[in-house]
C-alpha cells in the first residue's frame, strides 16, 4: 500500500498558526525564535519517523510538455534532488515499463518528435544547485497525457522559506513546535502541549510499524557459488 501524507500547510500558514497557539497576534511582531523553532521542529520530527522508506507517487506529463520544475508530484510531495529511485511510465490499464535515466544532447536536438516518453532524466534548472529547481524531464516529449509512477525517498530538505512545506506529517511538526514554543515563553500549559506531542507521535509510530511487512527468506536453491574453507577456494 503505497505511503502518502495528508494534506499539508506551507512554513506562513504554520508560522501564524503556532502563533496563535503561543497566544501571540497571527501577524503582528517580529517572533524569530518561533521561526527558529519551527524549523527545528521540522527536523526533529522527521528523525523520529522512517521518513527515509522508499515512497511511490505518481506523476501526470502532458502533451508538448518535456520538463517538470519544480519536480512536484500528483500527490503535492516535492521530489527531493538525489531521491528517485526509479520512474516507471503507465501503459494501458495493466501495464506499466520502467524507464531508463539519462537523455542524451542529440536526443534533446529532436525538438519535433512526439510520443510517449522512453526516457528519463533529473538536473537543476534556473540556477546554482542551491537555488535552482530540481527539475525531471521526459524524452520524447510527450505527444498526449501520460502517467509517471515514480519511487522516491522523502529526505529532509529546506523547511524556513515562506512557501517551503515540511517532510513530516504537519501536525505533528506543529504540535511539537506548540509545545517548545510554550516552553520558551514560559506559559504554563507547555507540559500539557508536550504531553500531547507525545502521544500524537507514538500514534504515528504505530501507523508506521503496521505498514511493515515481513519477507520470510526465499526457499529457492542457490547456483553454484565460490567460498573460502581452510583448504583454499571451492565451489559450492
Amino acid at each position: 500500500m503505497p505511503l502518502a501524507l495528508p494534506s499539508t500547510k506551507t512554513f506562513a500558514d504554520m508560522l501564524a498558526e503556532l502563533r496563535s497557539r503561543c497566544k501571540l497576534n497571527a501577524t503582528i511582531g517580529s517572533t524569530p525564535a518561533l521561526e527558529s523553532i519551527l524549523t527545528e521542529a521540522n527536523d526533529y520530527v522527521f528523525g523520529e519517523l522512517d521518513d527515509g522508506l522508499p515512497w511511490r507517487s505518481t506523476l501526470s506529463v502532458y502533451a508538448n510538455q518535456a520538463e517538470y520544475a519544480p519536480f512536484i508530484t500528483d500527490e503535492g510531495i516535492r521530489v527531493a534532488r538525489g531521491s528517485v529511485q526509479s520512474v516507471w511510465i503507465e501503459q494501458g490499464d495493466s501495464s506499466r515499463v520502467l524507464l531508463p535515466q539519462g537523455i542524451s544532447h542529440a536526443q534533446r536536438a529532436d525538438t519535433a518528435l512526439r510520443s510517449i516518453p522512453e526516457r528519463y532524466d533529473t538536473t537543476m534548472r534556473g540556477g546554482t544547485s542551491d537555488q535552482g529547481e530540481f527539475t525531471l524531464e521526459v524524452w520524447p516529449t510527450p505527444d498526449q497525457t501520460y502517467t509517471l509512477h515514480i519511487d522516491h525517498n522523502r529526505i529532509l530538505s529546506r523547511f524556513s522559506a515562506t512557501t517551503d512545506k515540511p517532510c513530516a506529517p504537519y501536525r505533528l511538526v506543529l504540535g511539537y513546535a506548540v509545545a517548545m514554543g510554550k516552553a520558551h515563553l514560559g506559559q504554563p500549559d507547555a507540559d500539557t502541549a508536550g504531553q500531547a506531542f507525545k502521544t500524537m507521535l507514538s500514534a504515528e509510530r504505530q501507523r508506521q510499524r503496521e505498514n511493515r511487512r515481513f519477507i520470510p527468506p526465499t526457499s529457492e536453491r542457490r547456483g553454484p557459488r565460490v567460498v573460502s574453507t581452510a583448504n583454499g577456494y571451492r565451489q559450492v
